[in-house]
């Protein structure tokens, strides 16, 4: 049967299991939702880059119409002439010229409109391309952070595993007492049941702990708990690295 000291030995073990568990947990909790924000972020540029691209489509579209009503003026237009020599009134002849003046002024008009669009489409053209590289530069440093923080999660959770393991093969080792008191803390803090002490501070609620209670806390020697938090208080340097269980 362990005694005093020989739990608290292994309650210092469980406690930095249990802080490496909650530190293997959040990574697993945050890095998704990093992940989810940055796919987000992608679906914008993405949508950005699709806009342009439309806009782009519609003054071409509009060109093409442009350049066909022009066209089928002008043939309009050389209609008109053949009709010409037809001609027997000078009524019909000034009609005739005044539909000629019409259609003329119609297809300056659409010119006019057809240099302005492509003025545009060159405008727009070499927006997009200075766009789509820009897109391009986000989104390859956008999937490269999803990428590692992919990474991270199966990382996290090949440790996690392994921690957790560890933190099995510790429990039986504790007085019967002190484990089920320690489970029991455990299920209502839901991170750790153990604290340490550091410089007077209890490292679960950084409460200050009274200086005789601080003294007794470090002797290692009594299962003592925080008053303010009811986590169970024990003393180490946390500078030392957590000590795996074999």
């Amino acid at each position: 049967m362990s005694n005093v000291k020989e739990d608290i030995e292994y309650l210092i073990k469980l406690v930095n299991k249990d802080l490496l568990i909650k530190e293997k947990r959040d990574i697993l909790h945050r890095n998704p939702v990093k992940i989810m924000e940055i796919d987000e972020k992608i679906l914008i540029l993405e949508d950005e880059l699709n806009e342009k691209k439309e806009l782009l489509k519609k003054m071409e579209k509009e060109e093409r119409y442009l350049d066909s009503v022009i066209k089928s003026e002008n043939d309009k237009i050389q209609t008109k002439k053949i009709e010409e020599n037809s001609i027997k009134t000078n009524a019909a002849y000034r009609a005739w010229e005044h539909e000629m003046q019409y259609l003329a002024a119609k297809i300056e008009t659409h010119e006019e409109r057809m240099l302005g669009v492509l003025e545009m489409i060159d405008k727009e053209n070499l927006e997009l391309s200075r766009f789509s590289d820009e897109v391009k530069v986000k989104k390859d440093k956008l999937m490269f952070q999803k990428m590692e923080l992919e990474k991270n999660i199966e990382k996290s959770q090949a440790s996690l595993d392994i921690i957790e393991d560890e933190k099995l093969r510790i429990l039986p080792h504790l007085s019967k007492k002190v484990r089920v008191e320690y489970q029991r803390i455990l299920v209502a803090k839901h991170d750790t049941a153990i604290a340490n002490l550091l410089n007077d501070v209890c490292q679960g609620c950084f409460s200050r702990v009274p200086p005789q209670k601080a003294h007794e806390v470090r002797k290692n020697n009594k299962i003592i708990t925080c008053e303010f938090c009811g986590r169970i208080l024990v003393y180490y340097q946390e500078n030392k690295k957590a000590e795996s269980y074999e």
